[in-house]
C-alpha cells in the first residue's frame, strides 16, 4: 500500500514554479518519467545578445555524471547566418567526466559577422560503451537545437555614467532535484558580453544554508554561503576592470498575514535565514523574517526590495507552500527601498505593479522600481519543467540581462555607492534605451530618487539608443500631483526619428508634486523596447511664501 506521508512529501517537493535548467533525474521511486535519462544533463547555452569586438561565449555544462558517468569525445561549434554555414570549430576532449557538475566555457570569434546568427552544438560522447551524440542538449522533448543571438555593430546605450545590472538572478548555488542554475564565472563572463556591468546572485536563503550536494539538509556551518562569498570576492579580484558580483539572496519571509513572500537582498554580510516556503520539511512554513523585522538582518551598505511582488501565485503553492503577495502595508515598510516590477517580462505582474507603483506616488509614497528577470541560468532560452515527469516547456522570456536596473553611482564600480543610488532611486529601468533625468535650479543638479525645496526649474531628459534597438518613438513626461488620483502627460514627443535626444524643460509646482519620464522605442519585432525613470520629486515651500 502506498506510504501517504511519502506521497504528500513528494507532491510538495515538486510544486514549486521551476525556472532553472531542468534536472531530469528526479522521479517518484516506482514511478514514470516522460524525460527521465539514464545520462547526465548535457546543454550548451549562450548569451541573447554579443557586444561588438566581443567573441560569443559558449557554455558548455554536463550535471550528475557522478551517477551516470560519460566520456566527452568531442564537440563541434556551428554558427549560422541565414542558414548558411560560416563557421565551424571543433574541440577534442577524450574526456573521462564523473564529477556532479562539469562546465567549460569556450569561446567562438566572430571577426566581421553581425547581426542574427544561431549555433548548434554537437556533443559526441560516449556512456556505457555506446557512441552518442546530442545537439546543443540532451532533454527530451525539448523542440529547439539551435541557438538564437544578436553580434551587434553597437554597444548597449551607454553615456559613459551609467551602470547596468540584473538585480534578480541565480546561479547553480539553487539546485534541488527538478533544476538547477549557471556558475558563477560563467554567468560574469556572459555578462561582460552582453554589456552587463554586474549581476546580483539572488539565490534562495533555503538553498544557501545547505550541506553541500543535499537539498534537504541545512548545514548549521553554512559552508555553501561561505564558500561562495570567498569565490564571489575571488571573482570579483579577477574580473577587476570588467563586470563583477553583487552578493546577495532571495530571502523568503512572511507578509504581515503571515504568508510566504520573497526579497531581494542585496549586499548583506551576514546570511538571513529563510524557509517558509523550502518544502525542505513538508507543511512547516515558520519563516525567521517578515516584512516588518527584516530590517533586523540589514547592515548600513545593504538593500532590501520585494522581488516580483505582483507575478500571479498558483493555487497549488498558494496551499502547499503558503505562498502569498506583497500587500500595502508590507510595501510600505521602512526597509523596503522599492518593486522590482520587472521581472523578465512584460506581463500582468509588470503591469499590476505599474499601477500599485503609480498609486503608491500619487499618495505621496516615496518608493522606487527596479528590474531584474529571475534568470536561472537562462542566458539564451527559457527551458524548464512544466509538469514533473510529464513534460518540458520553452519560451523566450526571463533571460539574464535582458531586463536591467541604470544606476548612476558616484563612484563606478564600487559596490557600496552603487546599492547607495539604488537605494535614493537614483536609476531607471530598461530592456534597451539608456534614460536618465535630472533637474537643475538655482545652479544645482538633483538626481532621479531627489526631493527638491522649490516651486520652478529645468527638467533634463537624456536618451540614447541605437540601431540594434530602434530610434525613439516616443516619449512622456508624466506629472502627478501628491492627493490627486490621476498623473497628467506634461510633455510628450512623438516620432522624433532619432537615436539620441537631449531635451529640456521647464516645470512648476504650486503643490507638492513629482516628475518621472517613459521611453517607448518604435517596434521591430520581439518585445516593446523601453524604459522608465523613478520620479523627481518638487516640494514647493508654500508656507514660508505666504508667510513672506
Amino acid at each position: 500500500m502506498p506510504n501517504s506521508n511519502f506521497i504528500i512529501e513528494n507532491i510538495i517537493n515538486i510544486i514549486p514554479s521551476v525556472l532553472l535548467y531542468a534536472e531530469l533525474h528526479f522521479r517518484f521511486k516506482w514511478s514514470w518519467s516522460a524525460y527521465y535519462l539514464r545520462e547526465p544533463e548535457i546543454l550548451a547555452d549562450l548569451p541573447y545578445r554579443v557586444e561588438p569586438g566581443t567573441a560569443i561565449p559558449v557554455l558548455l555544462l554536463i550535471k550528475d555524471s557522478h551517477q551516470f558517468p560519460i566520456t566527452l569525445r568531442e564537440i563541434k561549434v556551428k554558427l549560422y547566418k541565414s542558414n548558411e554555414l560560416l563557421k565551424t570549430k571543433n574541440i577534442k576532449y577524450n574526456t573521462s567526466i564523473t564529477s556532479r557538475f562539469w562546465e567549460e566555457t569556450v569561446f567562438i570569434e566572430t571577426e566581421n559577422i553581425r547581426g542574427t546568427v544561431e549555433i548548434v552544438v554537437e556533443f559526441n560522447y560516449l556512456i556505457n560503451g555506446v557512441e552518442k551524440k546530442c545537439l546543443t542538449h540532451n532533454y527530451p522533448q525539448s523542440k529547439f537545437h539551435k541557438l538564437t543571438t544578436y553580434l551587434s555593430n553597437h554597444s548597449f546605450p551607454n553615456d559613459g555614467k551609467v551602470q547596468y545590472g540584473d538585480l534578480h538572478y541565480h546561479t547553480n548555488l539553487t539546485e534541488d532535484m527538478v533544476e538547477f542554475g549557471a556558475p558563477l564565472k560563467a554567468t560574469l563572463i556572459a555578462a561582460q558580453s552582453i554589456g552587463l556591468d554586474f549581476f546580483c546572485n539572488t539565490d534562495h536563503s533555503y538553498d544557501l544554508d545547505d550541506m553541500p550536494g543535499s537539498w534537504k539538509e541545512t548545514d548549521p556551518t553554512l559552508e555553501k554561503w561561505n564558500n561562495s562569498r570567498n569565490e564571489i570576492d575571488s571573482l570579483n579580484n579577477e574580473f577587476a576592470d570588467s563586470s563583477f558580483i553583487i552578493p546577495s539572496e532571495e530571502l523568503s519571509l512572511h507578509n504581515l498575514d503571515g504568508r510566504n513572500i520573497h526579497a531581494l537582498i542585496l549586499n548583506n554580510s551576514d546570511f538571513l535565514p529563510g524557509s517558509g516556503d523550502s518544502a525542505e520539511k513538508p507543511f512547516n512554513f515558520t519563516s525567521e523574517y517578515n516584512t516588518q523585522n527584516v530590517n533586523e538582518g540589514l547592515e548600513k551598505d545593504a538593500l532590501c526590495i520585494a522581488a516580483h511582488p505582483f507575478n500571479p501565485v498558483p493555487i497549488l503553492q498558494w496551499f502547499f507552500f503558503k505562498r502569498g503577495k506583497w500587500k500595502l502595508n508590507d510595501v510600505l515598510q521602512k526597509n523596503i527601498a522599492g518593486l522590482q516590477i520587472l521581472n523578465g517580462a512584460i506581463d500582468k505582474g509588470f503591469n499590476e505593479g505599474m499601477k500599485f507603483w503609480i498609486n503608491l506616488l500619487l499618495k505621496g509614497h516615496h518608493k522606487y522600481i527596479y528590474a531584474g528577470n529571475d534568470a536561472h541560468g537562462n542566458f539564451n532560452i527559457y527551458r524548464q519543467i512544466k509538469i514533473p515527469m510529464v513534460s518540458l516547456y520553452e519560451k523566450k522570456e526571463q533571460i539574464f540581462g535582458q531586463f536591467r536596473t541604470g544606476v548612476y553611482p558616484t563612484k563606478k564600480n564600487d559596490i557600496s555607492t552603487i546599492i547607495k543610488s539604488l537605494k535614493n532611486g537614483n536609476c531607471f529601468v530598461t530592456n534597451a534605451p539608456l534614460l536618465n533625468m535630472t533637474f537643475h535650479s538655482d545652479s544645482s543638479i538633483y538626481a532621479m530618487g531627489s526631493v527638491v525645496n522649490v516651486d520652478n526649474g529645468i527638467l533634463n531628459i537624456s536618451i540614447i539608443s541605437t540601431p540594434e534597438f530602434g530610434k525613439i518613438k516616443k516619449i512622456v513626461i508624466k506629472k502627478g500631483v501628491i492627493g490627486e488620483k490621476k498623473e497628467i502627460d506634461y510633455f510628450s514627443i512623438i516620432n522624433p526619428k532619432m537615436y539620441e535626444l537631449n531635451k529640456s524643460i521647464e516645470i512648476y509646482a504650486d503643490s507638492k508634486c513629482y516628475y518621472r519620464c517613459e521611453v517607448e522605442l518604435e517596434f521591430l519585432g520581439g518585445n516593446k523596447k523601453f524604459a522608465l525613470t523613478n520620479p523627481i520629486w518638487l516640494f514647493p515651500n508654500i508656507m514660508e511664501d505666504v508667510l513672506n
